[in-house]
């Protein structure tokens, strides 16, 4: 217990001597990374977080959740949750992303509809950047493709929902209690309570992505170019993504990765709304399982990448392009067909020879 006090002691005052530091070194760098931020919160973060954040109290708090969920309560089975209120939980994860998503947790664990383990249990599936910032701004505007921005998203939210299935089959959460009926009503949502309650949650997501953005401006100046996005990818994940667009070949890889990491920001943020009994170790331990499963679904799903290396070659050469996955599924389940025709033959071939080798003897 004083180790790990102590090791939060140096932690926090090496944060301190280091962005100090970084003020008196790079005060250009700093104020340019604080007005993008402020830029960001003002537009595309505003739009994309704060109606969101109002909508998931709303959800949660009328019951409203439960009813518009029912098409994630199968993947929430899955994860190994049963409660009515993951399906909701889930649903506004997908749509809103990591922050309305905690918001609906911390709701729903306020009103007993889930119990602080099953809470823990779904972060890992429901803590994503929303599709609004994926596929429009991740996308569409720094990679140049909205139709990437679309396949981010996708590998992104189905390599959560499998994290959160396989975290659950390693430790499985222990077994909710019967619910009654008293423990689930709740008292009527008051819109300004809701407003008020939102408006003090976005100020707080604000603060976290201005002070890692600077940060992370920071780092990407005193690093050399092909080092900066990595520093940026564990701290802020608009920054990361901003600093992977500018890679050129690896641009959209890079983006994947910084999607998965999510960086410190957003970890703090989903501390910061939900209660202190939900437990954390599922979510950071999900983060290292789901790097390289929205790795390989994105390659998966990502049959431009040979076009994209030869575009700028001449006409002669023909482009690559990867087999689709059911063509690929069906060209395996023939060869396997295939070698097993063979193995038959190679078989009776060898029975029949092993005849005419050792004929039988003629009885007496």
């Amino acid at each position: 217990m004083y180790q790990t006090f102590r090791f939060q002691r140096v932690v926090l005052l090496g944060a301190a001597i280091g962005t100090a530091g970084l003020v008196f070194a790079a005060p250009q760098c700093c104020a340019r990374a604080l007005q993008q931020g402020l830029a960001l919160c003002g537009g595309p973060l505003l739009v994309s977080l704060f109606p969101f954040l109002i909508v998931s109290a709303l959800l949660m708090r009328c019951g409203a959740g439960q009813v518009l969920g029912f098409v994630f309560r199968p993947v929430a089975r899955l994860i190994g949750v049963r409660s009515p209120a993951a399906g909701g939980v889930l649903l506004i994860g997908f749509l809103g992303g990591f922050a309305p998503a905690a918001a609906a947790v911390a709701e729903a664990v306020r009103s007993r509809e889930l119990t602080p383990q099953e809470a823990s249990a779904l972060l890992p599936a429901c803590i994503c950047s929303g599709p609004s910032f994926v596929i429009l701004t991740a996308g569409e505007q720094l990679l140049g493709s909205r139709v990437l921005g679309i396949r981010l998203f996708a590998a992104q939210v189905l390599a959560g929902y499998l994290t959160a299935a396989l975290l659950n089959r390693l430790h499985p959460a222990p077994a909710a209690p019967v619910r009654s009926a008293q423990s689930t009503q709740t008292a009527p949502p008051r819109l300004d309570e809701v407003i008020a309650q939102a408006a003090v949650q976005y100020l707080k997501l604000c603060g976290f992505v201005l002070y890692f953005r600077m940060l992370a401006a920071g780092c990407g100046q005193f690093l050399p170019a092909a080092w900066a996005p990595f520093p940026a990818m564990l701290l802020e994940v608009c920054s990361g993504c901003d600093y992977a667009a500018r890679t050129g070949l690896w641009a959209s890889s890079l983006c994947c990765a910084a999607l998965s990491v999510q960086g410190a920001s957003v970890l703090l943020q989903v501390r910061t709304l939900c209660p202190g009994e939900v437990s954390f170790r599922p979510l950071l331990a999900g983060r290292l399982l789901h790097l390289p499963l929205s790795l390989a679904l994105f390659f998966l799903t990502w049959p431009e990448q040979a076009v994209e290396t030869f575009g700028n070659l001449c006409e002669r050469v023909i482009p690559m392009q990867r087999v689709p996955p059911d063509c690929a599924l069906l060209a395996f389940a023939v060869c396997c067909m295939a070698a097993c025709e063979l193995n038959k033959g190679l078989l009776q071939r060898e029975k029949w020879r092993n005849k005419r080798t050792f004929p039988r003897r003629s009885a007496l």
